[in-house]
């Protein structure tokens, strides 16, 4: 639990990265298959508190979203 405390913004650098790079894929694709999948991990992180309906981050400051 301790690591978890101390990694939690690499933790959640590393999924909005994640979650940029598979936006950026999906929108390049042409079927809808994926954007589906990407919805659904979307509502997943949301449910469990890490992505909030806007898409910033839980724990994120506005200076390390880039506003």
């Amino acid at each position: 639990m301790e690591w978890l405390n101390e990694h939690w913004k690499d933790i959640l650098a590393i999924i909005s990265g994640v979650i940029g790079v598979a936006t950026a894929v999906v929108k390049l694709t042409p079927t809808q298959k994926d954007d589906n999948v990407l919805a659904r991990v979307v509502k997943v992180l949301e449910a469990i508190s890490l992505c909030n309906a806007d898409g910033s981050f839980v724990g994120a400051t506005k200076k390390e979203e880039g506003k």
